[in-house]
């Protein structure tokens, strides 16, 4: 029977998947995130000897499917794919962006349009195969508009400058106990402040009752359909999904805000998995 491994890797979390061909769930695990950009080759192999070890797997895969984080050039592909084969033996392995398993799992192999919302933010024209446009997300300094990381990068600055309702100020700085000092520490010295900065989204979630709370959300994600979205041609006659834990847990003004943009969101998913299972337990997966 054939045995194929699936890891949706973001850079704040992995989820592992052993599947059959039929389809069945045989094995999951989670670990930290990793963007293949800025991880190292050793980092690299030795979080997947531990997957190996947490799946109780030592024999070799049919198939292996990682679709991950930083994943953007044939170079960083060959990377996760030469730690791959010092870990496991596979009959195929294939190394793909996780916007490409955001669509995939979106969309299946129908045309649409695929969003991920979490600890950043990308999108893409998909054909129902591949990729065939993507407006740059440009990461959480340049772009990541709709991110945890935009988010929580907002209402620092909004509660520094003094732009957030003061109760909602001297709550925020309560609960976390950052001075100024502690955030110029984490986002310019520390790394990660991509990850920092998406730690705080809690607090919006949270404090969601306050207009200008809810306003700080709402207009990220207009910015994103704005800028990435609307950007494609035929967008507005596409299905327009989105997966990704701010997608999922702020649904209702995801849908609000595209709404307000001529945009109908078709599918929130929190997490690609369930639809990268179902796209390669077809006959046709590739």
């Amino acid at each position: 029977m054939k045995n194929i491994l699936i890891a949706d890797a973001g850079s704040t979390k992995i989820e592992w998947s052993i599947i059959s061909e039929d389809g069945e769930q045989e094995n999951a695990v989670s670990t930290h995130g990793m963007n293949a950009l800025m991880a190292e080759p050793n980092e690299i192999v030795a979080l997947f000897k531990k997957v190996g070890a947490m799946l109780g797997q030592d024999e070799s895969f049919q198939e292996i499917h990682y679709y991950g984080a930083g994943c953007a050039t044939p170079a960083i592909c060959e990377k996760i794919h030469s730690a791959i084969a010092e870990v496991w033996c596979a009959g195929t392995t294939l190394v793909n962006s996780d916007l490409l398993g955001a669509a995939r799992a979106l969309h299946g192999r129908t045309p649409g349009i695929a969003c991920i919302l979490g600890t950043g933010s990308n999108s893409c024209l998909y054909d129902g195969s591949t990729i065939s446009a993507n407006v740059p997300s440009l990461g959480f300094i340049l772009g990541d508009e709709g991110s945890g990381a935009a988010l929580g990068k907002r209402l620092i600055s909004d509660a520094f400058k003094g732009q957030l309702p003061k109760n909602v100020r001297d709550k925020f700085l309560d609960m976390y106990e950052l001075t100024l000092a502690d955030i110029l520490d984490y986002t310019y010295r520390r790394p990660a402040a991509n990850r920092f900065m998406a730690s705080l989204v809690p607090f919006l979630k949270e404090h969601l009752w306050n207009p200008y709370v809810y306003s700080i959300v709402r207009e990220e994600f207009i910015a994103f359909i704005r800028r990435n979205v609307a950007m494609y041609q035929g967008s507005h006659s596409l299905p327009l999904a989105f997966t990704g834990s701010i997608a999922y847990h702020f649904a209702d003004i995801l849908r609000e805000a595209a709404d307000s943009q001529g945009f109908k969101v078709d599918k929130i998913e929190k997490s690609p998995m369930p639809g990268l299972i179902s796209f390669h337990s077809e006959t046709k997966a590739v």
